[in-house]
């Protein structure tokens, strides 16, 4: 019955140490999808001609933080409101200078001619994949070490209670 506890105490450690690593690999896959959406952005609106709003509808999204604020936007073009930080809401892992790029991003679209509209992106995507880099190092760096840490700690606290 010891060494079930123990066990268990070395799961739940990995679990929590998993969960905080789960943060940094959420990101990584935010911006990867975000850059997705943006090269189908570029290439529906310059071959395809579709709309904005059917666009984002076909859009195919692995990601559940871009899906909320894909989401969001879509509720904000349908209402014609202001595109204001409120569309990020729901999503905890960016942060403030990250909001702003993407918030930029999504405040362009569909305001220019097709020619600047692929500039525009062209550029975001640019940013996004600076931001990517950064999120990749990130994650590298602490995506593993707080699922180590997590079980070392498990093994520590069972080592002492042994």
């Amino acid at each position: 019955m010891k060494y079930l506890l123990l066990g268990v105490i070395v799961a739940i450690c990995g679990y929590i140490g998993y969960g905080l690593s789960k943060y940094y690999v959420s990101r990584v896959k935010l911006f990867n999808e975000l850059i997705n959406f943006a090269e189908k952005l570029d290439t529906d609106i310059n071959f395809g001609k579709s709309k904005l709003l059917s666009i984002i509808n076909n859009f195919k999204c692995n990601s559940k933080d871009l899906k909320k604020i894909l989401e969001m936007y879509k509720a904000c073009l349908v209402e014609n409101k202001a595109f204001t930080e409120d569309i990020f809401k729901d999503v905890k892992i960016l942060k403030d200078e990250e909001k702003h790029i993407m918030l930029n991003f999504f405040t362009e679209l569909g305001k220019l001619d097709v020619f600047n509209q692929t500039k525009q992106i062209e550029n975001s995507k640019i940013k996004f994949k600076e931001v990517l880099e950064f999120c990749s190092d990130e994650k590298k760096k602490y995506g593993t070490l707080y699922l180590k840490l997590g079980i070392i700690l498990g093994l520590l606290i069972a080592l002492i209670l042994f």
